[in-house]
């Protein structure tokens, strides 16, 4: 009786730790990471180098158990070092069946994802993962102009601008290989109309070296509808920039983020390099927009920018950036002769000499023209127990580059446009519900603009300066309620003397984004 307690310990053991396997391999998912798309339901994920377990035969109901043998049981050891070595069996199992869920194959495709995923954190530093990938988000908001008017211009166009609208309803889906990626991206809004598009659709060959799967490859290169690199803001997504829109400036030179073209980017150790040729037309449907780019040059952009770590709460990046390209004048058809009449003592009736001529001119050809732009930025995060602390600071000089605000088209021989910008922001958490920021951004369209005042030509500054305030309401990482003014500072306007004054046309907006 004794040393069949003794034995105890070791079928107690056994019986315990058999089922584990199975209870391992239908316990859930860990918790993927936060990123900017929803994984699919993948294929199940096979244990490298862990043989399959047969079933053990069911008795039959008419077999009976063998009766006890006769023979005297031999005597256990006097050590346990057999019950030792059988719980080290135990433990080599278990320890296979972990690998095996923590590390899967390399052509296995990753499980799913129960929260939204950051892919779209930075186009240059934005990791390429593989497996299938599918997600979006939704932004309505609100928005009141103070040059909002019940009129309509002389196009027909209304003046309203207060006005409830979907500023942005995306789509996306992204495959990811060991070497290849593909990415496909819809847009939708009903800012212009309801309009729905391609924001970005790029396929790409990649080559990740020894960088992990949570960096850049070591060299990507990709081809379609892509990011254009320069700047920083230009290169954040719209689905993690804590204010509304981007700044006056980069609206200005760039109305739209994507362009059409190939684009060679990738990490080494901190280093983060993108450089991209695109056809230099913006991807939009605005009126004036060419569908086609007009003229067979390309244009070249880049940025070459390090991210680094100094400290564990503290973070660091930046980077400068260059833009050249060339822009196209469009030229002016020939007209045919014709008349004017001047209804001079207005009494409606054609007098003698109120008829003028008015000569044919002849077809102007269209021309290129050069255009550049030079930025530099700088982002400094700082992670406390009160929350994330950023702040990002981008300034630029370009030259004849403006595609938004005050589009340049300089004639051949005339006088080039000279712009300036940039934008300082500071963004703090509070707790993990709430955000507040500013951002200071300012903007001039034409540093050598003159107006006509009383007469004479005198120099005027056409610069615009923002002030904007924000606060968000945050829902983990499926909802974000906004609220932003903007303080605009301009002289667009004229007083009753004609002189230049301040427009009114602040405007507030408020936004709900909701992950898909």
């Amino acid at each position: 009786m004794l040393k069949s307690i003794r034995f105890l310990p070791v079928v107690f053991v056994a019986a315990l730790i058999r089922p584990l396997p199975a209870l391992a391999q239908s316990a859930p998912p860990p918790a993927a990471s936060d990123s900017d798309d929803l994984e699919v339901p993948a294929n199940p994920v096979t244990v490298p180098g862990a043989t399959a377990q047969k079933p053990l035969p069911a008795a039959s109901p008419e077999q009976k158990p063998p009766p006890p043998a006769a023979t005297k049981a031999p005597a256990p050891p006097a050590d346990d070092s057999e019950l030792r070595r059988e719980l080290s069996e135990l433990r080599a199992r278990l320890d296979v069946v972990e690998k095996g869920r923590a590390a899967p194959s390399a052509h296995a495709e990753e499980p799913i994802s129960a929260k939204p995923v950051d892919l779209e954190k930075n186009a240059v530093s934005r990791p390429v993962p593989t497996g299938v990938r599918i997600g979006g988000y939704l932004q309505a908001q609100f928005e009141s102009n103070q040059l909002s008017s019940n009129q309509l211009d002389q196009g027909g166009s209304p003046l309203n601008q207060d006005r409830f609208s979907v500023r942005r309803a995306r789509l996306r889906l992204d495959r990811g290989w060991e070497y290849a990626s593909a990415t496909l991206e819809l847009d939708a809004s009903t800012t212009r109309g309801v309009n729905v598009g391609i924001r970005r659709a790029e396929g790409s060959l990649l080559y990740r070296g020894k960088n992990s799967q949570d960096l850049p490859p070591l060299v990507m290169v990709s081809l379609g509808v892509t990011d254009l690199p320069f700047g920083f803001e230009l290169l954040e997504s719209s689905r993690v920039r804590p204010f509304m829109e981007r700044s006056a400036g980069s609206l200005a030179l760039f109305p739209t983020e994507m362009d059409v073209g190939a684009k060679l980017s990738g990490a080494a150790l901190f280093l983060r390099y993108a450089f991209a040729i695109t056809n230099g037309e913006p991807v939009d449907n605005l009126p004036g927009r060419f569908p086609r780019d007009p003229n067979s040059n390309k244009d070249f952009s880049g940025r070459v920018g390090v991210e680094t770590q100094p400290l564990p709460p503290l973070s660091i990046s930046g980077g400068t950036s260059f833009y050249q390209g060339t822009g196209f004048h469009p030229g002016i058809p020939a007209t045919k002769p014709s008349f004017n009449w001047q209804d001079t003592n207005e009494n409606r009736v054609i007098d003698t000499g109120e008829l003028q001529a008015v000569p044919g001119t002849a077809a102007t050809p269209s021309s290129n023209f050069n255009r550049w732009a030079y930025a530099l930025d700088l982002e400094l995060a700082l992670h406390t127990k009160y929350g994330a602390t950023r702040l990002v600071g981008e300034g630029f000089v370009a030259s004849n580059l403006d595609r938004g605000y005050l589009v340049a088209s300089p004639e051949p021989g005339g006088p080039e446009l000279r712009e300036a910008g940039g934008y300082v922001s500071l963004v703090q958490d509070v707790t993990r519900f709430g955000q507040l920021g500013f951002r200071v951004s300012y903007y001039d369209p034409n540093s050598d603009f003159f107006r006509s005042l009383r007469g004479r030509q005198v120099p005027t500054s056409l610069a615009t300066r923002t002030l904007s305030p924000m606060v968000a309401l945050r829902l983990e990482d499926y909802a974000r309620l906004s609220f932003q003014y903007d303080f605009v500072h301009d002289y667009l306007a004229k007083d009753l003397r004609g002189v230049p004054t301040d427009a009114k046309n602040n405007q507030l907006t408020l936004r709900l984004q909701v992950e898909l």
